[in-house]
């Protein structure tokens, strides 16, 4: 079916299906491809090293600001308590989430590699400050408030990679 525009011309109506253009199906599918592999191979692969570092990282972090606490491996002892760092942990989700993003949108030249550049960066030492805050809600405030923290992030972790993201596809 045809519509009016503004110039009395009629325009044919996009095909669509569920409401999504073709080009908006081609984007979910890079964008799920891109993500979920990468996501079921962090799951696959022993990543006890990062997960190590990030602990390391999180007790110097609670250390400095007078708490005290050490690292084994991937554990994390503070405060009577024991966290466990998970490779979803590590930072390494929302760098998935940032590269399916700009690899399934079409970015003019070299765009891709440079925000990516700089994101993966950015949001390694965001997730480490992320972190903290919601280990310390635990130490603090007990497991309820870990939980809503934890919760709480998880949609700053999506607006931060979706900000970069949209920088980058010139959206923002």
């Amino acid at each position: 079916m045809a519509k009016k525009t503004l110039g009395g011309k009629k325009k044919a109506k996009a095909q669509t299906t569920l409401g999504l253009a073709p080009r908006e199906w081609l984007f979910l599918a890079k964008f799920f491809v891109f993500f979920s592999v990468p996501y079921v191979l962090i799951h696959l692969i022993d990543l006890g090293w990062l997960s190590g570092i990030v602990a390391v990282a999180e007790t110097a972090l609670f250390n400095a600001a007078g708490i005290p606490s050490s690292a084994s491996g991937s554990q994390i002892f503070c405060a009577g308590m024991n966290y466990a760092i998970i490779a979803d942990c590590t930072g390494l989700v929302m760098i998935f989430m940032l590269f399916a993003l700009l690899w399934a949108t079409p970015l003019k030249g070299r765009r891709r590699w440079l925000f990516l550049a700089v994101g993966i960066p950015l949001l390694l030492i965001f997730n480490i400050f992320r972190l903290f805050l919601t280990l310390y809600a635990g130490v603090a405030f007990g497991a309820g408030a870990l939980d809503a923290v934890h919760l709480g992030f998880w949609f700053v972790d999506a607006g931060v990679v979706v900000a970069l993201w949209a920088k980058a596809a010139e959206l923002w």
